[in-house]
């Protein structure tokens, strides 16, 4: 997997999600969950998992 690839986790009471992103996809993801969301927990991290799925929708986060 690329080095510019992240893992992207994001958690709550009554989900727990794996993606991979770019690096300023899982940065913009994270930043706005964070200021929208908080109850979700997203964490980002080097770990990427080979079948993790795409971040959906993920141009989006550009």
């Amino acid at each position: 997997m690329s080095a510019s690839k992240r893992h992207v986790h994001i958690e709550s009471d009554y989900i727990s999600l794996d993606y991979t992103a770019s690096a300023e996809q899982a940065r913009n993801v994270a930043d706005e969950l964070a200021e929208g969301f908080p109850e979700f927990e997203v964490t980002v991290d080097d770990e990427v998992k080979e079948d993790a799925p795409p971040l959906p929708c993920a141009r989006l986060w550009e």
